[in-house]
């Protein structure tokens, strides 16, 4: 078993009831097997390592059945390690299976899609990828993010949810010049909120958006002026100028800014790569963000998550209920939005 160093160690046990409240309140943990699958991500960058590690001794201080494995950090289409493919495929069904990782966790023999195999399979779950951009520094932020009222958060997710369902039309304004609208009728948004009770049921952690996609390839026009964060080919950043985001027809015709270079970069690389390259740059996501705890710290996991922000998600949507399917998906954060569904303003 891989050790913590000393002030880790410190650090993630003074969280313990935190780890043991989302095994209670968001999994409704009672005595299935818990598989743990993380790596030792790198020097000051070991986020994925130290989440794990809690929640690993927070089972096993509640008398669960935990096992807890450690595979190379995974890159691009390159395969989760033997051990972890043996051990995910081998869980009875209706087990509980937490990912932390630093990128991904690599493809597993002839399942391609995580969700869908947990689905299948009955499995309760949680999911953080990319932690690899985020410090050691950043752990107690997030714990403070996955330390929350879900039954309020729950709550407000779903009264959201209720009103984009019903919408044909979504709108949203910032100060900062943001005017975008998206076509969402016969469109269904999920709440992400935290709540992985049901067979098959799991989400990011931490929790706290609701997302659409828009209707079709070409429903979403306006200006974004992004503000907060912005998910590119390395990892995620947080902006230090603002990124103008012109969309016309779904898709991002131009873009603005000291910093657009890097997403441009980013677009051409994975449409180099892409099957159907016209379809990286298009609008596939509305999301609001609804986390009262969560900060932007520069990635694009815990960003999203962040309330008093919204974001925009280029690129792939049809695992969540759009026709857009791409190798690309990247969540572009912005701050103070004015939301409205069908000419009236979104009740929070």
């Amino acid at each position: 078993m891989f050790q913590l160093q000393k002030d880790e160690q410190t650090l993630v046990e003074s969280y313990m009831n935190y780890f043991a409240k989302i095994l209670k309140s968001c999994l409704k943990v009672r005595d299935e097997e818990i598989l743990i699958v993380t790596d030792e991500g790198t020097e000051g960058s070991r986020l994925a390592l130290l989440l794990s590690y809690g929640y690993y001794h927070a089972a096993l201080k509640k008398g669960l059945k935990a096992q807890l494995l450690i595979q190379e950090v995974k890159k691009g289409f390159m395969h989760a390690d033997d051990h972890v493919v043996k051990a995910i495929t081998s869980l009875p069904k209706g087990s509980i299976v937490i990912v932390n990782v630093s990128n991904k966790l690599g493809r597993f023999g002839e399942f391609k899609s995580f969700r869908k195999f947990c689905k299948e399979q009955g499995h309760r779950f949680t999911s953080a990828s990319g932690l690899g951009d985020a410090k050691n520094s950043h752990f107690t932020a997030f714990m403070e993010a996955m330390h929350v009222n879900y039954k309020r958060m729950q709550k407000q997710g779903d009264k959201i949810k209720k009103q984009l369902d019903k919408a044909k039309e979504i709108r949203i304004t910032t100060p900062a010049g943001t005017d975008v609208t998206a076509h969402i009728e016969d469109m269904t948004a999920i709440s992400n909120t935290g709540k992985y009770v049901e067979a098959g049921a799991g989400g990011n952690m931490p929790a706290g958006e609701v997302y659409i996609a828009p209707k079709g390839m070409r429903g979403v026009t306006g200006k974004v002026v992004l503000d907060g964060s912005i998910r590119h080919e390395a990892g995620s950043k947080l902006l230090e100028y603002q990124l103008v985001l012109h969309i016309k027809e779904g898709r991002i015709e131009a873009m603005e800014g000291p910093e657009a270079k890097i997403l441009e970069h980013t677009f051409q690389k994975f449409e180099a790569r892409a099957k159907y390259p016209e379809r990286v740059r298009l609008i596939g996501e509305i999301g609001i963000g609804i986390n009262p705890g969560a900060i932007l710290i520069g990635l694009a996991l815990m960003d999203e998550k962040v309330a008093g922000t919204a974001h925009v998600g280029v690129g792939s949507n049809a695992w969540f209920g759009g026709d857009i399917k791409t190798i690309f998906h990247g969540d572009m954060t912005f701050k103070d939005p004015k939301i409205y569904v069908d000419g009236k303003e979104l009740k929070m």
